[in-house]
């Protein structure tokens, strides 16, 4: 009995220690990525003198918010990011539209070919079309340089399809048999009995497709070539990637001689690290404010991704 109970205590440390380290390890590996983040966002509130000179410090000696100041006051900053509300509000309600209407006739017991439309959408998992096909077929269309460019090639999700359906089949299907009873069209099954069941999978996708909009690259990189409709991204890649901030820009935005003062320290170069870093800081800011309230909505749409059945 008592070599039990010893045997249980040793078995409760032993867990209790692997928790221990299960958690240290967790922060570790946390702090290792919010590391960069902070990095980006002291640099962008040090002083420009000291970034010239290749110092930057865990805690800058001195707040300096010269950056933002520059970075508010580019109309340029503010023409993206409207760009990137709107590009993120069309695709969000098309690819919602176009998937959801999609899925539910493969729930419906009663139509034929379901099979065949299943495998056709799978296939685009497996096989792409290729990116020059694809902007072939989107400047045939008259589509270069516009928001549906950007909105109509990835409207249709094999992903976003396959937790529409496995949501509406996780209705029970007497409601609609009742509904059909009752006299009511397809459509309108759809419109005031599934869509209200379901309200969570269409936030869901909906938060999807705001981040993937919002994050995306490479699709305004190859079908917009005016700057008045570039989204935030093609912005900062610009930004960061081209020293388009020289000093004297820099002294005519600000309308005062501050600017110029730092240069004559020898902190020019400083002031456009300063203003790449804080114009990655404002792009960011959008996500990190709305994810810890949509969280818990990102693992139920993993956990209906999971069931596939």
């Amino acid at each position: 009995m008592i070599f039990s109970k010893n045997t249980k205590k040793s078995s409760r440390d032993k867990e209790t220690f692997v928790d221990y380290l299960f958690i240290f390890i967790l922060i570790i590996i946390t702090l290792l990525m919010l590391y960069p983040l902070w990095w980006v966002v002291m640099t962008s509130l040090s002083e420009p003198v000291w970034l010239s000179k290749n110092v930057v410090k865990l805690f800058p000696l001195k707040i300096d918010i010269t950056a933002y100041k520059f970075i508010f006051g580019d109309s340029k900053l503010w023409q993206a990011y409207g760009n990137s509300v709107l590009y993120a509000a069309l695709s969000t309600i098309v690819s919602v539209a176009v998937c959801s209407m999609y899925a539910y006739p493969l729930t419906i017991p009663e139509i034929r070919g379901k099979k065949f439309w299943n495998t056709l959408i799978l296939i685009p998992m497996f096989f792409s079309g290729g990116m020059i096909p694809l902007y072939i077929q989107v400047a045939n269309l008259g589509l270069l340089n516009t928001a549906w460019a950007l909105v109509l090639p990835g409207a249709v999700s094999t992903y976003y399809i396959i937790l529409f359906r496995t949501q509406f089949k996780s209705i029970p299907m007497e409601l609609r048999e009742s509904a059909r009873i009752d006299g009511a069209s397809e459509f309108r099954i759809f419109w005031n009995l599934v869509l209200p069941l379901s309200k969570v999978i269409f936030m869901i996708i909906a938060l999807y497709c705001i981040v993937g909009s919002w994050n995306s690259f490479t699709p305004p990189l190859l079908y917009l070539n005016d700057d008045t409709k570039m989204p935030l991204s093609i912005y900062l890649r610009n930004l960061v990637v081209t020293n388009t901030t020289d000093t004297a820009e820099l002294s005519l935005s600000a309308g005062n001689t501050y600017y110029q003062q730092i240069a004559a320290q020898g902190g020019g170069i400083g002031m456009r690290i300063a203003i790449k870093m804080g114009t990655i800081v404002v792009s960011v800011i959008p996500i990190m404010m709305i994810y810890p309230f949509i969280q818990k909505h990102f693992v139920k749409g993993i956990l209906l991704g999971s069931v596939k059945g």
